[in-house]
């Protein structure tokens, strides 16, 4: 799923979940990937291919994604040495989007 990015966006919000890529969309006009399994970087350079996106934010349910080691270190890994400012969002439940913590940010720098 693919929200809202067009030739001028620099930043975009990245998950591995639907629903909450679906939440994103529709309370937000951020824009937004979301996909349902990502198996390597190369997914999310050409869904942002021919654009000015620098900011990458990856939002994760921290009790559900089984996929978060595999993430950052293969896929974030292979982001941050291309120029892109990575950063993670995490949420334990769904209504936690709609809260003021979860604009913090932690920053990925000590993955590369």
């Amino acid at each position: 799923m693919r929200n809202n990015i067009n030739q001028n966006s620099t930043s975009i919000f990245l998950t591995d979940n639907f629903l909450l890529g679906n939440l994103i969309k529709e309370t937000t006009n951020i824009p937004t990937i979301a996909f349902q399994n990502i198996s390597n970087s190369y997914m999310i350079l050409k869904e942002i291919e021919n654009t000015n996106i620098k900011n990458i934010t990856f939002i994760i349910r921290v009790n559900h994604s089984d996929n978060l080691d595999f993430i950052i270190r293969r896929i974030f890994r292979d982001l941050y040495p291309l120029g892109y400012n990575l950063n993670v969002k995490c949420i334990s439940e769904y209504k936690d989007f709609f809260d003021d913590n979860f604009n913090v940010n932690y920053t990925l720098n000590e993955i590369a």
